[in-house]
């Protein structure tokens, strides 16, 4: 077969958004591949000399296509949909008018570091993970944090945030707020792009953007915002949840590579009850519907 040539190796963490996406992809795509763990973190291993020759930005997931990296969850759904087009799911539709609306939504829902945290619901729901990032990071001395992100991250805007959180020991309060606001926000302009009543994002076919949600989503429902997911007040995201969660890949690219860090972290957080923020994003939600 054709996948023979290809030797694949992913880079990754299991409760990495990104990685996430990734992973769903090649699951859709019926792509093996070997794969290796990047604790990030509550270990620093993305800002080690050996990573960053793979990826400079630090960021995972990477895949190596026979040893040629390629960074960016999206630039590997685009490397893998290219080479085989026909495999699974086609992700990056070939007509016109749709490709248009797909990098549109993937604007709207991929992990851009160019674009400010909170501001698309891809970066909000990097910012509604920040409790648990705070205390992933208080599980390393704070002067080992302090040298690593200052002395070996690449983005010298980055580095001092996740400094002043492990400082802090979780994220400022009104900040994590705000990205809650900007969630109540970004979650009513997906119930509202999907009122096409279809199974996907661009409707009756399956794409990239598909990949991007499964993940997204289930970020939101792991940092206990579940509700929104299984809500009246949102039918439409409720019937896509459901979909997109049945699919095998969700099973195969997440819940089979979780590494198990965050369950504790999130149960330490907000034990068996929802996001202590859930009773803010309900009530600035139900403000939006009535504004409607």
């Amino acid at each position: 077969s054709m996948t023979t040539m290809h030797n694949f190796e992913l880079y990754g963490y299991g409760e990495s958004v990104a990685s996430n996406m990734a992973r769903v992809a090649l699951a859709e795509k019926k792509i093996t591949y070997k794969y290796n763990v990047v604790y990030l973190e509550s270990k620093g291993e993305h800002l080690t000399k050996e990573y960053q020759s793979l990826n400079p930005k630090t960021f995972v997931p990477t895949l190596l296509d026979n040893g040629k990296p390629i960074p960016d969850s999206i630039e590997i759904m685009r490397h893998i949909d290219n080479i085989f087009p026909d495999a699974g799911e086609r992700l990056f539709p070939s007509d016109p008018s749709s490709k248009i609306q797909l990098e549109n939504i993937l604007d709207e829902i991929a992990l851009r570091e160019d674009k400010e945290l909170g501001s698309t619901f891809g970066t909000v729901c990097g910012g509604v993970s920040m409790e648990v990032l705070a205390n992933l990071l208080c599980k390393r001395p704070l002067l080992k944090v302090i040298w690593d992100y200052a002395t070996k991250h690449p983005d010298r805007g980055r580095a001092p945030k996740f400094i002043l959180v492990r400082l802090l020991g979780k994220p400022p309060t009104a900040l994590y707020k705000k990205f809650v606001l900007n969630l109540a926000n970004h979650i009513l302009t997906i119930e509202d792009f999907l009122s096409h009543k279809k199974d996907f994002m661009l409707g009756e076919t399956y794409s990239a953007a598909d990949c991007c949600m499964a993940s997204l989503l289930h970020r939101i429902n792991e940092v206990r915002f579940g509700s929104l997911l299984e809500s009246d007040k949102l039918p439409n995201l409720r019937k896509y949840w459901k979909i997109i969660s049945s699919r095998p890949s969700y099973k195969e690219g997440i819940i089979d590579y979780q590494t198990g860090e965050w369950a504790p972290e999130i149960e330490k957080l907000y034990g068996n009850g929802p996001n202590t923020y859930n009773d803010l994003l309900w009530s600035e939600i139900n403000r939006l519907l009535k504004e409607k």
